[in-house]
């Protein structure tokens, strides 16, 4: 886009429902955006992720929130909950709760097996990463780091 539209001052990048949802996995998994500026090949354009209303999110931590934050009826438009726990091997997701497409569990150097759609994700990712650090551990934080510099507004 930088080169097509060499005058562009600033970049939006915007989804809803689905698209918000595959929106917020690039926002996460990629180095675009990063310091608020894209990155193409030394231009650095103003970048603002828009997210509305995803069907899902995706987790940069181990922590969700905890049953208490998820009543069943409305609370209005003001409520918030700060509660959140790390789920037990008891709870109902399978041991799956932190992998890719609800958190960024399983993104390390060798996690995944090729034609795995978790394969592709890992391998853009890491690819973004110049860490000596491979480990899942390192991936984490790498992607906690960046991310805290992006933005990302949520609708």
């Amino acid at each position: 886009i930088q080169l097509k539209y060499p005058n562009l001052q600033r970049l939006v990048v915007t989804g809803h429902s689905a698209g918000a949802q595959h929106v917020l996995r690039w926002a996460v998994m990629s180095p675009e955006g990063a310091d608020g500026v894209t990155r193409y090949r030394g231009h650095h354009l103003p970048l603002t992720i828009i997210v509305s209303s995803p069907s899902s999110v995706i987790y940069l931590s181990e922590e969700r929130p905890a049953s208490t934050c998820r009543p069943e009826e409305d609370q209005g438009p003001h409520w918030s909950c700060s509660e959140f726990s790390t789920p037990g091997p008891d709870s109902n997701c399978d041991s799956n709760w932190d992998t890719y497409g609800a958190g960024i569990g399983g993104l390390y150097e060798g996690a995944s097996k090729e034609g795995k759609i978790r394969y592709e994700a890992n391998e853009y990712l890491l690819k973004s990463i110049s860490l000596a650090d491979r480990s899942a551990a390192g991936v984490r934080k790498e992607v906690r780091d960046r991310w805290a510099t992006k933005d990302v507004r949520f609708l």
